[in-house]
């Protein structure tokens, strides 16, 4: 009969075992299509940028400076994104592995979308006057000036963080219908094995 209870035990532990590295192979492809998706917006946003800035200069005389100051400003929001990404997907998997209860891991989801969505949009208004005023140096006409800090800090830049934000949160949706779903195989894992 003891031998039987050691048996269920040893199965209980691998059981959960597995769950935990599933729910851990699930966050990491999350985060992987996240980045991609992430990654292929912005790179699209940097030629979108580009053109929408060279039309308020009216020349293509200045592509190549303001195509170098578009590319630095994508390429440090990327790296402050990539940042915050990492500590969101720290911050889940401390939680999964201390609580391990997919309701305080949603909350925590939550809670790390909020954070993020702070951060980003805070560090967007800082670094967003860098590339206005980097752009001011390469464009001399006064009106055009105000029509490219209008067009960065009242479109560019707010479009950009709500397109963002909404691809964080549709990965966020994902990710817990996948942890729910692996939530469901290791109950059925477990009914199999040992009978709860």
């Amino acid at each position: 009969m003891n031998e039987s209870i050691d048996i269920k035990k040893q199965l209980e532990v691998k059981n959960k075992e597995i769950y935990m590295n599933k729910l851990n192979l699930d966050l990491d492809n999350n985060l992987e299509v996240l980045v991609l998706t992430i990654d292929n917006l912005l790179n699209y946003i940097t030629s979108d940028v580009t053109k929408k800035i060279i039309e308020i200069e009216e020349s293509f005389s200045l592509t190549e400076e303001i195509q170098d100051n578009v590319n630095k400003f994508i390429n440090i929001y990327r790296d402050n994104l990539m940042n915050l990404l990492e500590i969101k997907k720290n911050n889940l998997q401390n939680v999964l592995v201390i609580q391990d209860d997919l309701e305080i891991c949603r909350d925590n989801l939550n809670d790390n979308y909020l954070n993020l969505k702070n951060n980003l949009e805070d560090f967007s208004k800082e670094n967003i006057s860098s590339l206005v005023n980097d752009l001011k140096k390469v464009i001399e006409d006064s009106f055009k000036r105000k029509r490219l800090k209008d067009y960065l800090n009242n479109i560019f830049i707010i479009n950009l963080n709500k397109k963002i934000l909404d691809i964080i949160k549709n990965r966020d949706v994902i990710l817990m219908n996948t942890f729910n779903e692996t939530y469901l195989k290791y109950l059925e894992l477990n009914k199999n094995t040992v009978g709860v």
